[in-house]
């Protein structure tokens, strides 16, 4: 019989490194369906091109968008930096993203959390929609370089698969916390080399929807339009809080959990 899994329960005084995705993790929209919609582009259309890319295998899971933008002719030429502002300004963001940075921020029971955001997204984008909220050296997505009159030439570097890991990695030598002691939060399959890494070494993923895929390898699913949920599987898992104690938490800054359910997802497929 197997012993049961004990919970990490952090030590006071110790760091960690919070580290967010942002399309469908901290916003409600994919951008690259906002953005193409504004330049004539419909999300079907949109989404046969990312799957085109996809089935070719010439671009990193998350950096589909980036390479239409140079390479696609129904894009090329038509994106500005002015038009990622536009878009960072219109896309829906979840419930109290600011709030979440905040408690984190000033830590919790001794223990302090370095907030970024780290995202396949255009980094002009999400600069623009955490304005005041997460502080833009917090934040890194993929970089375009532009002409003289703004618009998309080429890219610098993408924040997409394996680059996404290797800038995790210079996140975590920056700020001096040790592999286990890395929180990743994710949504689909752009965080699918990070999270594998992260749980790897002992870290903490987290994914904040029902892919078959991510389930596998996070440590909890947490699916809710509000920021703030993300707390619940940190304060039970790494700070040792009971549910008692979490709803306790969150009346105290606030919020009352109205609704928790808990469930165990298998996905199965059964062939005769």
């Amino acid at each position: 019989m197997r012993a049961p899994k004990t919970k990490e329960v952090a030590k006071p005084g110790r760091k960690y490194l919070f580290v967010c995705d942002f399309d469908r993790t901290l916003s409600f929209d994919d951008t690259g369906v906002v953005l193409s919609m504004k330049i004539g582009i419909n999300p079907d259309e949109y989404d046969k091109k990312v799957n085109e890319v996809r089935k070719r295998n010439i671009a990193q899971l998350g950096g589909e968008l980036a390479y239409l933008i140079i390479s696609d002719p129904d894009y090329k030429g038509k994106v500005t930096k002015k038009l990622f502002e536009e878009v960072g300004a219109e896309v829906r963001l979840k419930k109290n993203i600011a709030e979440l940075m905040r408690i984190l921020s000033e830590g919790m029971d001794g223990n302090t959390f370095c907030c970024y955001v780290l995202s396949a997204c255009p980094q002009d984008i999400i600069t623009t929609a955490l304005s005041g909220i997460l502080a833009p050296d917090h934040i890194y997505g993929t970089v375009f370089i532009y002409d003289e009159d703004g618009k998309v030439k080429d890219i610098k570097h993408t924040c997409a698969g394996q680059g996404k890991v290797a800038i995790l990695d210079s996140l975590r030598e920056k700020e001096r916390v040790p592999r286990d002691g890395i929180i990743y939060v994710g949504d689909g399959l752009s965080d699918l080399h990070v999270m594998l890494h992260v749980s790897a070494y002992g870290g903490y993923p987290i994914a904040v929807s029902a892919s078959p895929y991510l389930g596998h390898i996070s440590k909890r699913t947490v699916l809710s339009d509000n920021a703030l949920s993300i707390l619940v599987p940190i304060l039970e898992d790494i700070m040792g809080y009971r549910e008692n104690r979490i709803k306790a938490f969150f009346e105290e800054i606030g919020h009352t959990i109205s609704e928790w359910s808990r469930a165990k997802i298998d996905w199965i497929t059964l062939e005769d």
